[in-house]
């Protein structure tokens, strides 16, 4: 009889804790951010008005066209007789010479199951090609020990300020996470205009971020302002008066006592755009576990 009362205790005490176990936690939440009954979210500002930056707008033209699924115009396959580089770049280099059609893409590169060793960097020096592959049965790998990028997309030129195009922007703050700021006069600039947000760099901002006290280790350097001068793309939106709308966040804070910001327009000639690489493997041979001379990115 007691060793009934025994298991009965037992059971008893498995089943409160069973039920204990699906019990309702409330969910954690930020005090930074807040999920909306809809799934949006809304930012909280700290103190100085600070957020976390709204990043809904990156993407394929900013979320608002789908990603094309573009033609095929070329097929490769890996082939004994050549690397896989060769091929590849080949294949790149003879697309590159096609016109674009009316939304900017010259055609797919279909990149047949297979392993291509690339020994060097592939090259992609023309808008509108895409690179497609079978999934991980199309293999990229970089051989050798050369410290370099395996693909390589890259335009020509550079940014190019636009002369007596800069205006100093005249807030005491701009918060992380705004998408708005005054300047000095805002009579140069329109709606859609490209915008480089220029965020000077000071020793006195990098000796409060103790940035200048690194502690001394093989290879230490210590930071320099010179080499922090930051520059970020925007695109104006909206302005009224003297404020200026971006379409997307500041992400490092603004206050002259660290450097006036400043903001200018630009061009860049040479950019391409309308670049795809789809469904490879990338991998890298390497010696070991620690070992940095191979191919990164």
């Amino acid at each position: 009889m007691r060793l009934r009362s025994i298991k009965s205790s037992f059971l008893f005490l498995v089943g409160l804790l069973f039920l204990a176990s699906f019990t309702y936690i409330k969910s954690w939440e930020s005090k930074f951010v807040k999920v909306n009954k809809d799934g949006t979210l809304s930012y909280i500002p700290d103190e100085k008005g600070n957020v976390i930056p709204d990043f809904s707008l990156v993407g394929y033209y900013g979320g608002n066209k789908v990603i094309p699924d573009v033609p095929v115009v070329k097929t490769i396959a890996p082939s004994a007789g050549k690397s896989g580089e060769e091929i590849i770049q080949n294949a790149v280099d003879e697309v590159s010479k096609r016109s674009p059609d009316k939304n900017g893409f010259r055609g797919t590169i279909f990149l047949k199951k297979g392993t291509y060793n690339i020994p060097g960097t592939i090259q992609i020096e023309t808008g509108g090609i895409v690179l497609r592959g079978e999934g991980n049965d199309t293999k990229l790998v970089a051989t050798g020990t050369a410290k370099r990028t395996l693909i390589a997309v890259s335009g020509k030129g550079r940014i190019m300020e636009v002369a007596d195009s800069r205006t100093k922007i005249t807030d005491e703050y701009v918060p992380v996470g705004a998408k708005s700021f005054t300047v000095a006069s805002a009579k140069k600039y329109k709606t859609g205009d490209k915008i480089i947000v220029y965020r000077p760099a000071t020793d006195q901002w990098i000796k409060d971020l103790k940035m200048d006290q690194i502690v001394e280790r093989n290879g230490t350097k210590q930071w320099r302002a010179s080499e922090y001068n930051i520059e970020f793309e925007r695109v104006i939106t909206k302005i009224s008066g003297n404020k200026i709308f971006i379409d997307n966040p500041i992400v490092m804070a603004m206050e002259p006592k660290y450097g006036v910001p400043e903001i200018y327009k630009y061009t860049f000639d040479g950019r391409i755009a309308n670049v795809g690489i789809e469904n490879l493997y990338c991998e890298s041979e390497y010696e070991s576990d620690t070992a940095e001379n191979h191919a990164w990115e």
